[in-house]
């Protein structure tokens, strides 16, 4: 019997994507325009910059650039660089039943690959569709959530669909595929300890994962094996990372596999924070919209949400009040329901130094609570969050949210895609270069080469 990788590569060597629906190509196309918006708008974060300062350290030189920068690296170096552009700012989309973070991770590891031939447009829409979509089945093979058992989705299983992409953008065969598949189980991990502290690694995990399954691939190119079992065997991914015997779905890796896709649930950010956290900016701003309000009458902030987000952006609640960093702010409840009933919008700027420090903000902050919401918890398809305030006379105010905007369930429209390009953009590409890319990426099946789009536009 063949194992899951090889079946995953030969269902890739063989698939035809001429009759994908436009609503899944347009979904692809609107994700690229998103995280390239995010990649230039972070392009200077210091720790974007030091991330590209690391690689010059220990892999200098090179004939390859990431995404927004003018300085050359190596192969693996650039998709690193673009990784943490991706995901610094926490801005980067969510398939929300697995957590995982799919089209920055893919993305960043094959925009690279642009350089070393010329790729179509209609190309990377393929590789990004088929890298994704595998990515976010992997994810739901598992019914664990691998945040319980201290790892990141991302990272762990990040790597694998990246592979899946490049495999399709150089048309590789399928025991180059397998076996890049097997080494990829040597080369994926990812910590969540910084949830605890705040620190940069986690911002990391999207630009690491992308560079290792180039350097997989290129393992793999060279005849080095990998294990073939490496998902469902006696030692694979699954019983190492979780760590126990649940029923793993590996059907879910096939279930329609090519005619129902994925891809349309993964959710676009509206707010750079964790996705758990948007609905609750959502309720915020719209009780903020909705009526007159002294913040400072405000007694309790009371805040529903699934029970198995407490761990990662609700407790220690001392740490989740008063955020050590700019990054720890954005797995905050508190601090976000906080910071987004005060300043009434989350952008780029969010979670700024002076709104860690703010008293306003952090007044309110300490008067947050978390209750377990059960409805939230029976359905992870869904973003559901509810908020209630109580103010010092005895009244209240509330407002839920069933589906985020941005989800399956309640789809982002192009103008909003935009509207987030634009800000993301703004100050770092001139009014005539943004609406150009713009008009490109939504045509991108149009584009003859992609990274002449980009050429142009490094600084």
């Amino acid at each position: 019997m063949p194992s899951e990788s090889e079946k995953l590569a030969r269902w890739l060597r063989n698939v035809s994507l001429t009759d994908v629906g436009d609503d899944v190509i347009t979904n692809t196309k609107l994700r690229i325009l998103d995280h390239v918006g995010v990649m230039f708008g972070t392009s200077d974060h210091d720790t974007v910059l030091g991330a590209a300062n690391a690689t010059d350290l220990v892999d200098g030189g090179g004939a390859y650039h990431d995404m927004a920068h003018q300085r050359k690296m190596g192969l693996a170096s650039a998709a690193l660089v673009n990784g943490a552009m991706a995901s610094v700012l926490e801005f980067d989309d969510t398939h929300i039943q697995s957590n995982i973070h799919p089209t920055g991770v893919v993305l960043s590891a094959l925009l690279p690959l642009c350089q070393k031939r010329v790729v179509t447009g209609r190309e990377l829409i393929n590789a990004v569709l088929v890298g994704s979509e595998l990515l976010c089945r992997i994810g739901l093979v598992s019914p664990v959530r691998l945040h319980e058992v201290g790892f990141h989705p991302t990272a762990v299983y990040g790597t694998f669909g990246a592979i899946y992409a490049i495999a399709m953008l150089e048309g590789l065969d399928e025991e180059t595929i397998v076996n890049a598949i097997g080494l990829a189980g040597s080369l994926t991990s990812g910590s969540i300890s910084a949830f605890e502290d705040g620190t940069s690694a986690k911002v990391l995990h999207v630009g690491l994962s992308a560079a290792s399954a180039l350097r997989a691939v290129a393992l793999a190119k060279q005849g080095i094996t990998g294990p073939r079992k490496i998902y469902e065997g006696k030692f694979g991914l699954f019983r190492s990372y979780v760590q126990s015997a649940p029923d793993f779905r590996f059907e879910a890796l096939y279930k329609d596999l090519g005619s129902e896709w994925e891809v349309l649930s993964i959710a676009s950010k509206q707010y750079p924070c964790a996705y758990t956290l948007l609905p609750f900016i959502r309720c915020a701003l719209d009780l903020r919209d909705a009526h007159e309000m002294a913040l400072d009458q405000i007694e309790e902030i009371r805040c529903e949400i699934m029970e198995r987000s407490f761990n990662t952006v609700c407790v220690p609640v001392e740490d989740k009040r008063r955020p050590k960093s700019t990054w720890h702010g954005r797995i905050s409840l508190q601090h976000t329901v906080a910071e987004a009933l005060v300043r009434r919008k989350m952008d780029k700027h969010a979670y700024a130094p002076d709104c860690l420090a703010d008293p306003l903000i952090n007044s309110l902050a300490d008067k947050v609570r978390y209750y377990p919401d059960p409805i939230a918890s029976a359905d992870l398809t869904r973003s559901r969050a509810r908020v209630t305030l109580k103010f010092k006379d005895g009244s209240e105010i509330a407002h839920a949210v069933v589906d985020m905007p941005g989800t399956r369930g309640n789809p982002l429209g192009t103008e909003a895609y935009l509207e987030k390009f634009d800000q993301n953009v703004d100050g770092v590409l001139s009014s005539v270069a943004a609406t150009a890319l713009k008009e490109k990426l939504l045509n991108l099946e149009a584009v003859d080469d992609v990274e002449a789009l980009f050429s142009g536009l490094r600084h």
